[in-house]
């Protein structure tokens, strides 16, 4: 394999709207904060908690603390603990590998030998991981890894247990202020420079600005842009929507993971089941009970995520049926409910008992490899402008992401962005003040009259369809027609609910991933396209960077 850098393939998109409501600095609250952080799962906590203490943080979440694709994490955290045979080259040549040829070495090199120490930061913070009976931290193993690498908590919540521990030491910190049900609009920009950022308190129904020597962007990820996915509802794209229209540079928002099992019971929960059930043995069978991974792969069960998906989708082919099946009935009764409580828990509202029956599973859009792109520091294109966890791209996950490394990247890139903002923030005078900022209302009004709803929905359904797991030249070009139709409809006014706003987000974040995925003229890692070849790993790979073409405009004639 080629040792030749990765290149960059610039896509240029415009045709949208500075900002998504209308608003001036003198008709709004103001409130000012030294590091403002948005999102609320790991990565945005792990950032506050690193800023300065003598620094004041917001956070802007919003839901809840408790709703991210942070809490809902399954499998665990991967990491190279003390295990005698298991070497920081080991876990960064399974990402690679993993990768598609489409990871930058320096930066999985950089993530997984900080790992470690951030690990431990978590555990001081009262993380309490699955312990063996000598008292050692208990490892998982999970598709893509070679080695047992994989801390996990309460069988299969280990999301929710790290949330827990960081949640009760962010409420120990007293300059850390967070704000719970509060949407983030778009960021301030004034001069090149990000000045924080439009919120919209939901309960109090009021636009407010926020004033910030530092910004963090960790708004997670974006699986509802798809009708089957194991995201919350809040994951709907907001952060790389927002920051693309402030003309920060995107990148490789085509590669988009399908995890290969998500639950699949008509009118039920489309819940995650872990990796790690593959990991401790579990098999998967298609409807007529057939093992079917050996006609796809030599690894089986335990090939990376974007293998495993493709097979099922074939298998779902061959057979005609909406959906394949895990199959866990050959092990032992009690050490199944003592490792996979949580989705023993999920199962038994629908009337599968794990240990007797198997699961009905089909693949969903489960994380995204692409983002806002940063540099080794997390800082993004856009000054002022931080990044870290699934909104961002690092360079980590290349084209498929290695399972169980995406809280690992949150811990790192969480710590060092609210570490070096918040340097900055110290070393930045405190007469920082308001800027005459507006934006003018719409032309054509404001209004809610139109079915959103359906919009959504009719969008979801598209990217499932024409963008999903197996993608072609001519269902994207349906997709992207599609897009285009609605984006004239909901961008030719404006909004005054979150649903909208979400939607229009929604948009802008397909558009994206659509065109990507129309200019990789190749099968890569997560991205498959039926009609081209697998890639050539003796070329370089190519990312894809997506510059909004409006922004470039207004720099030219500044």
């Amino acid at each position: 394999m080629t040792n030749a850098p990765n290149v960059n393939r610039k896509i240029s998109v415009g045709g949208y709207p500075r900002y998504l409501a209308s608003f001036h600095a003198k008709l709004h609250p103001h409130f000012f904060t030294d590091v403002l952080v948005i999102g609320g799962g790991l990565a945005g906590l792990s950032a506050a908690l690193s800023v300065d203490p003598s620094q004041k943080v917001l956070v802007v979440c919003k839901a809840g603390l408790r709703q991210s694709n942070s809490v809902k994490a399954q499998g665990g955290v991967a990491c190279v603990w003390d295990v005698p045979d298991d070497k920081f080259e080991n876990h960064v040549k399974d990402t690679l590998v993993a990768g598609g040829a489409l990871c930058e070495r320096e930066i999985v090199e950089h993530i997984v030998r900080r790992g470690p120490d951030e690990v431990k930061k978590i555990i001081s913070y009262g993380t309490k991981f699955d312990l063996d009976d000598k008292g050692d931290i208990l490892l998982g193993r999970e598709g893509g890894h070679d080695h047992f690498r994989v801390l996990h908590a309460n069988g299969d919540s280990t999301g929710e247990e790290i949330m827990r521990a960081t949640v009760e030491e962010v409420k120990r910190r007293p300059n850390i202020r967070v704000w719970e049900d509060t949407f983030a609009l778009d960021f301030l920009t004034y001069g090149g420079f990000c000045r924080g950022a439009v919120v919209y308190w939901e309960k109090e129904g009021e636009t407010e600005l926020i004033w910030a020597k530092q910004t963090i962007l960790a708004s997670g990820g974006l699986g509802q842009v798809y009708r089957e996915t194991t995201n919350p509802n809040v994951a709907c794209g907001d952060g790389v929507a927002m920051a693309f229209r402030a003309g920060a540079v995107c990148r490789d928002l085509e590669f988009v993971q399908f995890h290969p099992t998500v639950l699949y019971i008509a009118g039920g929960s489309r819940s995650l089941i872990t990796e790690a059930m593959r990991g401790e043995g579990a098999l998967l069978v298609d409807k007529n009970g057939y093992r079917f991974m050996g006609d796809y792969d030599d690894r089986m069960e335990l090939a990376p995520r974007d293998v495993v998906s493709r097979s099922i989708v074939k298998q779902m082919e061959k057979t005609n049926s909406p959906n394949v099946y895990l199959d866990l009935t050959h092990k032992d009764h009690d050490w199944i409910l003592h490792r996979f409580p949580g989705i023993a828990a999920i199962c038994a509202e629908f009337g599968v008992d794990i240990t007797k029956d198997r699961i009905p599973v089909r693949p969903g859009a489960h994380y995204s490899m692409g983002g806002v792109l940063v540099d080794v520091h997390g800082r993004t294109t856009l000054k002022g402008l931080w990044a870290a966890g699934e909104a961002s791209s690092t360079g980590l996950h290349g084209a498929n992401r290695l399972a169980s490394n995406s809280l690992l990247e949150a811990l790192v890139y969480g710590e060092q962005t609210g570490r070096l903002a918040g340097e900055i923030a110290v070393q930045t005078s405190d007469e920082y003040h308001a800027l005459p900022l507006e934006n003018k209302p719409h032309p054509n009004g404001t209004t809610d009259a139109l079915d959103v709803a359906d919009v959504r929905n009719s969008l979801r359904s598209t990217m499932q369809r024409l963008c999903g797991v197996v993608r072609s030249e001519v269902g994207l070009k349906e997709a992207l027609q599609n897009i285009r139709n609605w984006s004239k409809v909901l961008f030719n006014k404006q909004f005054t609910t979150v649903e909208a706003w979400e939607t229009q987000n929604m948009l802008v974040v397909s558009r994206l991933i659509v065109e990507g995925a129309l200019a990789r003229n190749e099968t890569r890692g997560s991205h498959n396209r039926s009609d081209c070849q697998p890639f050539d790993p003796n070329e370089p790979a190519a990312h894809s960077l997506f510059v909004n073409s409006d922004r470039e405009s207004e720099e030219e004639n500044a």
